[in-house]
């Protein structure tokens, strides 16, 4: 078999260079990694496959893999952002925003993630430039309803969040910061 990834997952793993699509030299040196032991680099939609199927597999046949998605990344694409100036939020155990920033690599001076959105490969079977994303994430926002109803038992469904909240005039400057697993965007601290 072989071992490759496409460039949205290798992009999260902030060891690969956005501008070259390979993996970083220097941060590999650094964190002590060996080249050889991570995935060849791809497009997420490649058409020499990922891979196949087997024949007595849940498809009941050989069937060519040609694209692959980081999850975050495959929302933006499911949700058609496919142009820059699009955005998508995905609301579940965390939330994740996605801005698609075309075919520029927009550094962010607020604490977001600059990652691959997606690069597909050509009617010419070329990859086409890849486009970028910037992210901001939360890494528990589902999560910390979930935790108000099956650890503290004070609602017992997440549509009472909203009417408990509703029953005080104001906070009376508490705030309820859900880092279970730490602070994400824009802070990063765990």
């Amino acid at each position: 078999g072989r071992h490759i990834t496409d460039v949205t997952n290798a992009s999260r793993t902030m060891l690969m260079n956005l501008e070259t699509l390979d993996w970083d030299d220097e941060l590999l040196s650094f964190f002590g990694i060996p080249r050889a032991m991570l995935p060849e680099i791809k497009p997420s939609s490649y058409p020499q496959s990922y891979g196949i199927t087997l024949d007595d597999g849940p498809v009941a046949g050989q069937v060519p893999l040609t694209g692959i998605l980081g999850d975050q990344q495959a929302a933006m694409v499911g949700q058609v952002c496919l142009s820059a100036g699009e955005a998508k939020n995905t609301y579940g155990t965390g939330n994740f925003l996605l801005l698609n920033t075309g075919e520029n690599i927009v550094r962010s001076k607020n604490g977001l993630i600059t990652t691959v959105c997606y690069q597909f490969t050509g009617a010419d079977g070329r990859p086409a430039e890849p486009v970028y994303a910037l992210e901001g994430s939360i890494a528990v926002t589902g999560a910390a309803v979930q935790w108000l109803r099956d650890q503290l038992g004070i609602i017992s469904g997440a549509a009472q969040s909203e009417s408990l909240a509703r029953q005080v005039p104001d906070n009376g400057g508490v705030y309820f910061v859900p880092a279970f697993s730490g602070l994400f965007a824009p802070y990063w601290r765990s």
